[in-house]
């Protein structure tokens, strides 16, 4: 049986066995997460994380569109499409319109969870669908598709400079909670970029800090980067940055 086809007709024949009964998904436009430029992650996600989910969005955009695109687009209708048994073989369903409604309003916290709800959608009809079945094929094309676009989410884009580095974190660095201001000031003094203490307050100086020393810091900030609410002032010269050590 030939994989069924987007049909332009204002009445449609009813739909085989596994297919949603809405055939168009109308979903706003998928824009760009809010996160701030200045902050490389928040709660120890990747740096690149607004990034990555825009990527996401644009190969679920792929997936849509593809010509079998509109069988995944909804909730399957168990009840219109008298299905029965589906939600005792199914016991969690899944679709790409709910993964788009799910990436619009932020609800993955990092690629993989986007991920594994794309494979679910497919895995569901593969589970219910019989191999031969359109369903199951359509599935399966799409599904080989996402896998090879995959890596391209994950792609990393090329790191900053030091130089630019060590500007951000001199801002960066006084505004964490003081607990983790104390943290940096420790792993500085290894690295010999700790130059006074005055009054309970510690300047370091970043360029004195080598790339795997930035990456620690980095992480510091990514793990932080929630508090960083204007915690103190910032005093910033150059790459020097003043923190709290009391």
């Amino acid at each position: 049986m030939p994989r069924p086809k987007r049909r332009r007709s204002p009445l449609p024949p009813p739909a085989p066995p596994g297919f949603p009964t809405e055939r168009k998904h109308h979903l706003p436009e998928l824009q760009p997460p809010e996160i701030a430029a200045a902050s490389p992650g928040v709660a120890g996600v990747p740096a690149d994380l607004g990034d990555a989910l825009l990527r996401c969005g644009k190969l679920l955009d792929k997936l849509l569109e593809h010509e079998d695109g509109w069988v995944f687009a909804e909730p399957v209708d168990a009840r219109a499409l008298r299905l029965v048994d589906y939600y005792l073989r199914i016991s969690d369903p899944m679709d790409l319109g709910t993964v788009r409604r799910r990436l619009e309003r932020r609800r993955y916290a990092d690629p993989w969870a986007f991920a594994a709800d794309v494979r679910l959608t497919f895995k569901n009809a593969m589970s219910y669908n019989s191999a031969g079945d359109p369903v199951y094929e359509s599935a399966s094309e799409l599904s080989e598709i996402f896998e090879a676009g995959w890596p391209s989410v994950l792609a990393a884009p090329p790191r900053p400079p030091d130089a630019e580095r060590k500007r951000r974190l001199s801002g960066l660095l006084p505004r964490l909670p003081v607990g983790a201001q104390v943290m940096v000031a420790e792993i500085m003094k290894k690295r010999d970029g700790c130059l006074r203490e005055v009054n309970g307050m510690m300047e370091v100086d970043l360029d004195r800090a080598d790339s795997a020393t930035l990456d620690e810091l980095d992480r510091m900030v990514a793990e932080h980067g929630a508090a960083l609410a204007g915690v103190v002032k910032v005093k910033q010269k150059s790459n020097f940055a003043s923190l709290f050590v009391k």
